[in-house]
């Protein structure tokens, strides 16, 4: 069983900038959370897997907060927002690298939705790919994740796991690998 794909929410070279949809962009990996706006505080759960930082996981995500999965035959999975908080802690500073693209967001007042498809490396080597959904609310200046859930293509498409959501998506079709 793959546990470090917990992360999704969470998978170095072409990571989508917050507020440039549509572009690739390499952002600092090592700069610090940024809970400015839900597209900044995705990518900051990212950064915090990037460098292996438990207590980032905290700031990100709400009181509260869960981390479920979909699996491919349709079970949830039960909140993994803590054991994918310790693996995290666990993690050398690069080890884990969750790549977002294609992100969208929707808001309405103190509440946002961030749909993030993924690629993940660990140690180098693709181990996954898939989409996150985020859900998000405002606490006084912050955006925070109050529940993740993701879901995994299969493995054997995560080498163009990429192109084929985009173009899919840039089409208006509706993207599916199962």
């Amino acid at each position: 069983m793959r546990h470090y794909l917990l992360a999704p929410l969470v998978s170095l070279a072409s990571l989508l900038a917050p507020g440039a949809a549509g572009e690739d962009a390499a952002p600092d990996m090592l700069a610090p959370i940024d809970l400015s706006s839900p597209e900044a505080t995705a990518y900051s759960m990212m950064r915090a897997m990037y460098q292996g930082d438990a207590s980032m996981v905290d700031q990100v995500f709400a009181d509260g907060a869960t981390l479920r999965r979909v699996t491919d035959a349709g079970d949830l999975r039960p909140d993994g927002l803590q054991r994918w908080r310790d693996w995290v802690g666990t993690l050398e500073t690069g080890a884990a690298h969750e790549v977002l693209f294609g992100v969208e967001t929707e808001t309405y007042g103190m509440l946002a939705s961030v749909w993030a498809p993924f690629t993940i490396t660990v140690n180098g080597d693709l181990v996954g790919c898939g989409i996150n959904q985020l859900t998000m609310a405002r606490q006084a200046d912050d955006w925070r994740i109050v529940f993740g859930m993701d879901t995994n293509a299969p493995i054997s498409s995560c080498d163009t796991f990429k192109e084929g959501y985009l173009a899919r998506h840039d089409q208006g079709a509706q993207f599916s690998d199962h």
